[in-house]
């Protein structure tokens, strides 16, 4: 006959388990909105800027829930997907237009010669390893 053996503390051990497991979903949750974040710093460094409002429109929000969370970047400009998407353009040509002056004298602009298209799906390209790894930071236990 075949002895059987009684665990004590399962209850404590599922119980834990279920506490680990929330703070792993809340972790994710603040390294995605963080990681969001980050993106959204790295695309407004290559928006193009005309006047501002583009630039100024951007957002970060996190929506979803603690077991699914889910972060949006993007801009709210009425034109924002039309510039993103305009390859057309040589973004802050104008500008370097108007400030030739000082670039053939060697004091470069701060804005124009990195303004481009594709400046929101560029740096999350390019940025993806360094976002991964913010939200792996906030995700441990």
């Amino acid at each position: 006959m075949a002895k059987l053996t009684k665990i004590y503390g399962m209850k404590k051990v599922l119980g834990n388990l279920k506490k680990a497991d929330a703070r792993i979903f809340r972790g994710i949750g603040q390294g995605m909105k963080i990681g969001g974040l980050y993106l959204q710093a790295k695309s407004q460094e290559i928006v193009p800027v005309d006047l501002g409002p583009l630039k100024a429109s951007a957002f970060t929000r996190s929506v979803g829930t603690t077991k699914e969370p889910d972060v949006i970047v993007g801009y709210t400009a009425n034109y924002a997907v039309f510039v993103h998407e305009d390859m057309s353009k040589a973004h802050g040509q104008a500008f370097n237009i108007k400030h030739r002056d000082e670039i053939a004298s060697g004091a470069a602009p701060n804005r124009g010669d990195d303004q481009q298209a594709k400046f929101l799906e560029r740096p999350s390209r390019e940025e993806r390893s360094q976002i991964l790894a913010i939200i792996y930071k906030y995700a441990k236990l």
